[in-house]
């Protein structure tokens, strides 16, 4: 499959030989404007002076649809119309007038095909009266210089006779041509032009469309008809037969009237048709019962009937085209259109939507507000009554409506502007509902959706949290006294030699090891011995302040950090402590046992730097210490050797 912009310059497929069909239809463009050539000659006045000259039409019409490509076929069908009228001695004038003449017209269609508009590459049409008087003014141009410029060469050749002067005849010639363009360009592009692309293209013929809005009744369109053939034969014949001394060539204005209606309820296309006939209608009249010297009146009269009608046309085709765009936008759209006047009262509804409700034979009777929940809650109803109050145009407003033919009621999005007439008073208000009750609901699901996924989110993230803080405890405590164990208690003793010396304060790192446990181990088992060891831990604990740290280095083996000392004594205090809170008897079921405790203590003073070696080599001393009281016999403490450092200057 193609993609959109090659589907929009895609041509169709051509069925045939396509270059025998363009020589046909060439054929058929010659003989038509032949035949045009010689029906103009026919239906001339008796000096050979016409109202009208149709060729120039087609001419124009061939140059602003195809561009000058085509003038050969206009300047051939010319010379061959003229081949039995020109004396063979004058045919050097007659081929420069066919070849000069026409370049007129080619360059208007050329100024025409390049008329600025918002799409480039968008056909002539005349469904606009701004491009109506464009195309009137090329025309006029394209004739004046037709006329300026075949002037002069039918003089040279001697052909300009009759009795007229040279201005008359180049004014009627200028009159002339203008009509047979703004008459026959209209209709040949609006008509003939999409047939003969059809045929070019093999297509079946299809004539087109007439019109944008609903077809006319027959009885209309056949009124229409024979109003305009008896307005004709009373203008004409009328004053023929009884006022034959006092022709009134004005008098066929009054066919305009006529004209604008059918303008109006046919668009530009009636109008086109309605204009050639009735300006062949008046050519006929003209040849049957007119005057040669009244040429220039019926000239007139003819512009302004060709001129008002295509530009009566065009308004009427541009406001068809609004109100069927409107139409057909109604038709698929899947809004509520309304109107309500002055008080409230619906008086107009459309749209899909309104399809699908049940209003019976005629609208509502109730005002708008019948329709309305007033419910503030999650819709806008009080800005859509402060809107109305103060007469403002109000949008996309969430409402909720009770609508005819539904048994619940629907969520709706609204918009609507005031109507007011030439004098200021307000009318009521127009604008459009749209049903998004499936748009509220698909949204309740996304947010009901939502708020489950939230609570999982919150629901595992808790967990997550829960599981991370559960390994980080395995990872740093202890698990049967839930003591720190070595990894979190180097982590303390690090940043706890970093606070002393920051405050320049002691700190004592004890080392405590119990006596006797394994007897009590072995004889009762392990899990007595456990539990000793959970019991020995709450002891510990008990005789340290909060901000030191008790750990459990592994089997009866704890440590603790005595941070923030003034003096050295304060350890020895807690090591007496220890010692005599861990000989008291501990009752381990119905058992009571008794074990003491050895402790070595190793001070850390302020001017010794913060290493991770210098607390190692604490650790060693305080151990070694340990080893010393137990030596001693046990129960008992003793302090480490201190550490030999440089020391550094005063502080």
């Amino acid at each position: 499959m193609g993609t959109a912009a090659d589907l929009q310059t895609q041509r169709p497929r051509q069925v045939g030989d396509p270059w025998g069909r363009i020589a046909a239809l060439a054929l058929v463009y010659i003989a038509a404007w032949v035949a045009l050539w010689h029906a103009a000659d026919l239906l001339s006045l008796p000096n050979r002076i016409s109202l009208w000259y149709p060729p120039a039409g087609l001419t124009f019409a061939i140059l602003l649809k195809y561009g000058v490509r085509t003038l050969p076929l206009p300047i051939l069908a010319s010379l061959i119309a003229g081949a039995s009228f020109w004396p063979w001695e004058q045919w050097r004038y007659y081929l420069l007038a066919n070849l000069i003449t026409p370049l007129g017209y080619a360059a208007a269609a050329h100024i025409l095909r390049h008329y600025p508009v918002e799409r480039r590459h968008e056909k002539w049409h005349f469904n606009e009266p701004q491009r109506v008087a464009t195309f009137l003014g090329a025309a006029a141009g394209g004739s004046l210089f037709a006329t300026l410029s075949g002037i002069p060469i039918l003089q040279s050749a001697g052909l300009l006779t009759g009795g007229f002067s040279l201005p008359e005849i180049a004014l009627s010639w200028w009159v002339g041509d203008f009509i047979g363009v703004v008459t026959l360009t209209p209709l040949a592009l609006i008509f003939i032009a999409p047939l003969a692309r059809q045929f070019h293209h093999g297509e079946p013929l299809r004539p087109p469309a007439w019109t944008l809005v609903e077809p006319l009744a027959a009885r209309l369109a056949l009124f229409q008809t024979v109003l305009s053939v008896l307005l004709l034969l009373i203008l004409f014949w009328i004053p023929y037969r009884f006022w034959p001394d006092q022709p009134q060539p004005f008098l066929s204005l009054l066919l305009l009237p006529v004209l604008a209606w059918i303008a109006a309820t046919n668009g530009l296309r009636g109008a086109v048709v309605t204009i050639f006939l009735y300006e062949l209608g008046i050519v006929v009249m003209v040849a049957l019962f007119g005057r040669a010297e009244q040429t220039l009146q019926h000239q007139i009269v003819m512009l302004a009937v060709v001129a008002s009608g295509l530009l009566t046309g065009a308004a009427s085709q541009a406001r068809l085209t609004h109100i069927a765009r409107f139409r057909d936008l109604a038709e698929v759209s899947n809004d509520l259109l309304w109107e309500f006047d002055a008080r409230g009262r619906l008086c107009n509804l459309g749209g899909r939507l309104a399809k699908t409700m049940e209003w019976g034979d005629s609208l509502p009777n109730p005002g708008w507000w019948a329709h309305v929940i007033p419910q503030e809650q999650d819709t806008a109803f009080p800005t859509l009554q402060a809107a109305i109050r103060q007469r403002r145009p109000f949008q996309q407003l969430v409402l909720r409506l009770r609508l005819p033919g539904r048994d619940q009621s629907v969520w709706t999005l609204n918009s609507g502007l005031p109507l007011v007439d030439e004098d200021g008073e307000f009318l009521g208000y127009r604008g459009a509902t749209t049903d998004i009750t499936d748009h509220k609901k698909a949204e309740a699901l996304l947010r009901e959706y939502d708020q489950k996924l939230e609570a999982e989110v919150v629901e595992r993230t808790r967990t997550l949290a829960e599981a991370s803080q559960r390994n980080w405890r395995l990872a740093n405590f202890d698990s049967l006294t839930s003591l720190p164990n070595r990894n979190l208690f180097f982590e303390h003793l690090r940043k706890g030699l970093q606070q002393v010396r920051r405050q320049w304060r002691l700190a004592a790192l004890l080392m405590v090891d119990l006596d006797g446990f394994k007897e009590v181990n072995d004889t009762l088992g392990h899990d007595q011995g456990d539990e000793l060891l959970r019991q020995i831990a709450s002891r510990l604990q008990q005789c340290v302040r909060a901000t030191d740290t008790v750990a459990r280095l592994g089997g009866d083996e704890f440590t603790v950090l005595l941070l923030h000392l003034e003096q050295p004594q304060g350890a020895e205090a807690v090591a007496r402590k220890i010692v005599e809170r861990l000989a008291e008897p501990a009752q381990l079921g119905e058992t009571s046992v008794r074990v003491t405790a050895s402790v070595g203590i190793a001070l850390y003073k302020p001017e010794w730097p913060d290493t991770l070696d210098l607390a190692m080599a604490l650790l060693r001393r305080a151990d070694a210490a340990m080893y010393d009281a137990k030596r001693s016999g046990k129960n008992a403490w003793r302090f480490a050797e201190p550490l030999e450092l440089e020391q550094p200057p005063a502080r």
